[in-house]
């Protein structure tokens, strides 16, 4: 199974969660991630290694454990211009233009979840949405 490397932050940075839960991911930081205490100034995240068949699955694991743990959504992978699209192919380690692709699909996609959480849906909404999206059928 390939080993992903990747960077997490919260876009709101050190003000995104308590001091406390910063202090609780540095002491106890999920299997395979180090804390960094700053990525960008004022932004603490997580430096990470996981194993996956895929690079979101990678992420997604980190995020979902970090969020259930501590509250916190780390919805940063450092891409600074979500609305430039670079590069096509795989999200597989030896790929650089299909990783950047990938972190921006997953940037986004995690940007958008806190967006849902705020206005008050929850999983099945966001499942339902990316489903209704994903499988509408191309006109012929």
């Amino acid at each position: 199974m390939p080993s992903h490397i990747f960077t997490l932050t919260a876009s709101l940075g050190a003000d995104a969660a308590p001091a406390e839960v910063w202090q609780q991911l540095q002491a106890s930081p999920p299997a395979g991630c180090t804390y960094v205490p700053e990525v960008f100034p004022r932004t603490p995240g997580l430096r990470c290694e996981r194993e996956a068949s895929a690079r979101l699955e990678a992420v997604s694991g980190v995020v979902g454990e970090v969020y259930a743990a501590h509250g916190l959504l780390l919805d940063d992978l450092g891409v600074e211009k979500l609305s430039e699209w670079i590069g096509d192919g795989t999200d597989q380690p030896g790929s650089p233009a299909g990783i950047h692709a990938a972190d921006t699909a997953a940037q986004a996609l995690l940007l958008a979840i806190d967006r849902f959480r705020r206005l008050g849906h929850g999983a099945d909404t966001v499942k339902a949405f990316t489903e209704a999206t994903l499988n509408a059928p191309r006109p012929v």
